[in-house]
Parts: structure tokens; sequence; C-alpha cells
């Protein structure tokens, strides 16, 4: 049997697990890392690679962009 299918309630086939049961049975496994300190690791991964550039003195003004373009598009 897969980590994504279980056995059918009568036994005579198979059916996908939910997407939250699928996950959350990763999580457990270690397949995935979520939470802060995973956040912090990933954060200070991408600034060792591209630098400042992500997160320099302008981080306040590139979120805000951030934002008002996604508000933008959600309309």
């Amino acid at each position: 049997m897969s980590r994504t299918t279980r056995p059918t309630p009568d036994g005579r086939g198979i059916q996908p697990l939910p997407d939250a049961e699928r996950v959350l049975g990763q999580i457990q496994r270690g397949e995935i890392r979520c939470g802060a300190n995973a956040a912090r690791e990933i954060a200070a991964r991408h600034q060792a690679a591209y630098g400042n550039a992500v997160w320099g003195p302008d981080k306040d003004a590139a979120w805000a962009d951030a934002l008002t373009a996604l508000r933008s598009t959600n309309r």
C-alpha cells in the first residue's frame, strides 16, 4: 500500500488519502518541515545564497510592494 492511498472500507479496493491526512503523515515522518525554526533555516540559506538583496535595508519596501501586487491581482 502506498503512502497516498488506503484500503476502502469494504477491503476490495483503494482510495486516496485526504490532503490534510497525507500532509500530516509527511510531517510526522520528517519528509516535510514546518514551523518557525524551519522558516528561519530556509531564510538563512536564501540569505547565504543571494545576499542582503533579499533581506537588506529595503525589505520593508519590497514587502509592501509584494502585498500591493497581490492585492491588485486578487480583485
